[in-house]
């Protein structure tokens, strides 16, 4: 969300202190403020401006000659291709040498033979961007030569505010203004509109003669309150005052009665709709959605419904889906004369899960799914109207309420020995009262120490005495905990049998990786690309489209990731996730990475050669060697993911351990990569029983002697049969064995390939002799004979 620090201040907060100050203390509350930007460019030499008179160019089309007036005394003759260009119109001037964004310096100019001297201006090349098109029309009393930036007041700042989940009551000025309010940064305007006295019907009321508002009873729980106004001579314009508003908000102009209701939302909390009048069919009706319904929503989208979902509908069937979105049947239009302006509540629990099932995310459905103020629907509609009645001759023609009991707000229980079990001390009952009254808490004194709190209609992330507790600690500073070390008996451990996790991230961010941690969920066409012998496992409530089964692999995770990366300019990307993978009903324990760009970073002693399988390789074996004497086997892989001729999975005794290997070609432009990346994955749950406790082994004191075999060997002999051979032949003295060679070509006989083996032989307690090491190697030649026609090399 975005709050304009000039509207805050002017409409509810009276504070003293500065932007920055006030970003402090947001962020410190547990409100993070994300960024603070100006409201807009200096636009010097941008003015406002009137559209004297008008005339087609002689030489094109679709430009036109204005001759505009900027209050000098002097006629400025400006070219210009907007449609919608009249005499009378106040527009923004750019006067030659003026500094637009983007660098775009104005100069007058010559345009198909006719001199221009300036540039008329809309709000995106202003960097206002509005969501409107064509030139910024301004109101009609702007004043003529002033500068843009002191008549639109842009000398103010936006705080880009990441807000909890939980924070429901946040997602408004108001709400921010008493946030603020509680930590001390000064005192809430009074906002209270003049409320008639208005009848109240607990299921049904008449509006006007000819409409009925009603709430089914079966619905009544779910919507206690419904207000409906019906409002004549609508506004036709959003005043420049409120537009900017709405901007800096971060909302886009819709028509100018939407824009009301959308301003009014983002000050007090409340999501209002509002009705075209006339096309209501004999009334409203508060229901459930029944089987089969459709309704044709503002989106452009016919949305199936189902009986679970809330409607708002009349005599021809639903006309809104109930705190989420409305209808197009009955939306309002330029024609529009009257509306049913709705101000209602809606329990949160009739609206959470409905947006996200039918693919949808209101400004609306993010305030309700998390709670909105009950009390608030009649205040907030009587706002809106007094709001508009400012600009324009709005009739109140009649109103109509729908209420049943209030919900109730629950008495919690507070224990001073419980705030200081959960923050280490007790602030003074004083100042335990201050900061919940200062909340807008109902606060009474039990016993010595104890409270019963009773938390606003707002706050309905207050519910039990932990939440209290947490505000106190929020409001009084989390800087204010006391700091103490930890007492504790510290007591030695054996070594784990396992290698602990901690040991296999360690080693991979040695090698330059970064770990990312990922949803557990993706779309079911990731998974069935990933894992195609795997029935997805769908969620019932995902939180969208693209998240809508569990994982059963690590990999779409990491390349979401690394496209993320290497589209903002990253070359050298190297991640890494442990997480758990579901399949079918079992969880295991993988771990995965990805690589992609050059071996080594950027150095002045030369390019680095971009990555490649063995550097996979390389860091797959380094994780290996925390469990000790693994007996791996690589085989050609199968993986549909990985490119066929640089891939292999790794198996253990039997059993698939993971895969390594390049992505395969098929799948690098969806990812947005022009270049191979390589992958990897490791059942780390799969390793844990082969997990050895360390043991030392003495330094031989006896010399170690290296023999080297060229080999021929038949190319359906792969190099790790040939190692594994070697291995099962040799007797202990065998140290290491590793290949140094391999060699294709006219020197070798066709269907073979030369391959060099080095051999480190060692024993404990003796030097070996020559006559120990020749039946070592006899013994080894005449076990590759026996797996295949493999010969020394002459």
């Amino acid at each position: 969300m975005q709050i304009s620090i000039q509207w805050l201040r002017e409409a509810w907060l009276e504070s003293d202190w500065s932007t920055q100050r006030l970003a402090d203390a947001l962020t410190m509350g547990g409100i993070e403020v994300e960024a603070v930007e100006p409201a807009g460019p200096s636009l010097a030499d941008v003015v406002v401006a009137v559209v004297r008179a008008v005339q087609p160019h002689p030489q094109a089309e679709k430009l036109r000659v204005a001759e505009v007036d900027c209050g000098d005394g002097r006629l400025r003759q400006i070219v210009c291709g907007a449609p919608r260009l009249y005499p009378g119109q106040r527009v923004p001037l750019a006067l030659p040498g003026a500094l637009l964004p983007g660098n775009v310096t104005i100069r007058e100019a010559d345009l198909r033979g006719v001199r221009s001297e300036g540039m008329l201006c809309s709000a995106a090349e202003l960097d206002l961007a509005d969501g409107s098109s064509g030139l910024l029309e301004l109101d009609p009393q702007a004043p003529l030569g002033q500068a843009l930036h002191a008549y639109l007041r842009l000398d103010d700042e936006i705080l880009t505010l990441g807000i909890t989940p939980n924070r429901g009551d946040a997602f408004s000025y108001l709400g921010i203004a008493r946030d603020l309010c509680a930590l001390g940064a000064g005192h809430l305007r009074p906002w209270q509109p003049q409320i008639p006295t208005w009848p109240q019907q607990p299921q049904a009321a008449a509006l006007g003669d000819a409409l009925q508002i009603a709430v089914e009873p079966t619905a009544a729980e779910a919507c206690p309150r419904y207000h409906a106004l019906l409002l004549e001579d609508l506004p036709t314009r959003l005043p420049d005052v409120l537009r900017e508003r709405l901007r800096r908000s971060g909302q886009r102009r819709v028509a100018p009665v939407v824009d009301w209701l959308n301003l009014q939302m983002l000050a007090t909390g409340q999501p209002m709709h509002a009705f075209d009048a006339d096309r209501i069919q004999g009334g409203l009706t508060v229901r459930w959605a029944r089987t089969g319904e459709v309704l044709d929503a503002l989106d452009g989208r016919d949305l199936m419904l189902e009986p679970d979902m809330l409607v708002i509908a009349d005599a021809h069937g639903p006309v809104a889906l109930a705190g989420i979105i409305g209808g197009q049947r009955t939306a309002v239009h330029d024609d529009t004369r009257r509306i049913v302006l709705e101000s209602a509540y809606f329990r949160a629990n009739a609206v959470q899960g409905r947006a996200r099932r039918l693919s949808l995310q209101t400004e609306a459905a993010t305030r309700f799914e998390r709670g909105v103020d009950f009390r608030l629907g009649q205040p907030a509609a009587v706002a809106t109207w007094q709001s508009m009645a400012d600009y324009a001759p709005t009739t109140l023609l009649a109103t109509a309420i729908v209420a049943g009991a209030e919900p109730d707000l629950p008495w919690i229980p507070l224990r001073s020995r419980r705030i200081e079990r959960i923050l280490g001390f007790v602030p003074s009952a004083q100042r335990v009262r201050e900061i919940l009254e200062a909340l807008g808490c109902m606060v009474e004194v039990q016993a010595e120490g104890d409270w019963r709190v009773q938390p606003p209609s707002h706050r309905h992330d207050l519910r039990i005495e932990a939440d209290l507790i947490e505000e106190i600690a929020r409001i009084n500073g989390y800087d204010r905990l006391p700091q103490r070390r930890p007492r504790g008996l510290l007591t030695a451990r054996p070594p784990a049998a396992e290698p602990r996790f901690e040991a296999l991230r360690a080693f991979l961010i040695a090698r330059d990786y970064h770990e990312v941690i990922t949803y557990s969920f993706i779309s079911a066409e990731a998974q069935a690309r990933f894992c195609p012998e795997e029935a997805p496992i769908a969620l019932r409530n995902p939180l969208s489209i693209d998240l809508g089964v569990m994982r059963g692999s690590l990999w779409p995770g990491l390349l979401q990731a690394l496209q993320f990366n290497v589209n903002r300019q990253q070359e050298r990307v190297r991640l890494f996730e442990m997480g758990r993978i579901f399949r079918g009903s079992q969880q295991r324990l993988h771990l995965a990475g990805v690589i992609h760009g050059p071996t080594l970073p950027e150095h002045w002693s030369g390019s680095s050669p971009w990555c490649d399988f063995f550097d996979m390789r390389g860091d797959v074996e380094g994780l290996l060697r925390h469990w000790q004497n693994l007996d791996l086997e690589y085989r050609r892989s199968r993986n549909p993911n990985l490119h066929p001729g640089q891939s292999a999975d790794l198996w253990l005794d039997g059993s698939l351990l993971g895969s390594i290997g390049a992505l395969h070609p098929r799948w690098q432009d969806s990812y947005g990569l022009d270049k191979a990346a390589f992958l990897f994955y490791l059942d780390v749950e799969g390793l844990a029983a082969y997990s050895k406790t360390p043991r030392f082994r003495p330094i031989p004191s006896y010399p170690a002697l290296r023999r080297d075999l060229a080999l021929v060997v038949p190319e359906d002999i792969n190099a790790d049969q040939v190692l594994r051979t070697i291995r099962g032949a040799a007797s202990s003295a065998l140290r290491e064995l590793w290949i140094f060679d391999r060699y294709q070509g006219s020197q070798v006989a066709s269907g073979h390939y030369g391959l060099g083996v080095g051999l480190l032989l060692q024993e404990d307690d003796r030097t070996l002799t020559e006559t120990e090491i020749q039946g070592e190697l006899e013994r080894i030649l005449a076990a590759l004979q026996a797996l295949g026609s493999i010969q020394l090399r002459i």
